[in-house]
């Protein structure tokens, strides 16, 4: 039986190997991460990092164009903070990382119930296994992550991040095999 799709018609031929290409950059992705995990750990403190700071330039920006707005100064308060912030874990990546283990941590474990949640309301015939496989990993990983000792939070940071890419990409390959055979 072919999914249910939204799609046009014309776009369902190129879903699975959009889905299967997915799959495996993320695969891709997760090893690169575990066999480097400081240096993956290191990348995603400066990619937050970078985050925070556009995003305090941008409402620094908005507080210029309207100054007389009445939350000028929370605006101007939040955008000056996400700077600092920025700053500080460029500055300071060690503890930067640290912040964010806890901060993806807790991320991690909702991706878990949202994977878990997923699984349940897969459609007939999909591989519904993988995604429940993937959500167990994934709330496992949130927890181990939660729990890690500050001394190995990077490294542990960057190995779970690369189990759960690897996790992900083998389930978005399973999905992308299984449309390649529901649309022939």
């Amino acid at each position: 039986m072919p999914p249910r799709s939204d799609l046009p018609a014309d776009d369902l031929p190129a879903l699975p190997r959009w889905v299967l290409g997915l799959g495996a950059v993320l695969a891709l992705l997760g090893l690169l991460a575990l066999a480097a995990p400081w240096a993956a750990s290191t990348v995603i403190d400066y990619v937050c990092a970078g985050t925070l700071i556009a995003a305090g330039i941008s409402q620094l920006g908005m507080t210029a164009a309207t100054w007389t707005w009445r939350g000028f100064w929370v605006t101007l308060l939040c955008g000056v903070l996400s700077i600092v912030a920025g700053t500080a874990m460029l500055a300071i990546p060690v503890e930067g990382i640290h912040a964010l283990v806890t901060f993806l941590g807790l991320v991690i474990l909702f991706q878990a119930a949202a994977k878990l949640a997923a699984a349940w309301s897969a459609p007939p015939g999909f591989p519904w296994g993988w995604i429940l496989f993937d959500g167990i990993v994934t709330a496992i990983l949130g927890g181990i992550l939660l729990a890690a000792p500050a001394a190995q939070a990077g490294v542990y940071l960057g190995v779970l991040i690369g189990i759960n890419l690897l996790s992900s990409g083998i389930s978005f390959l399973a999905a992308g095999l299984w449309l390649r055979r529901s649309l022939q």
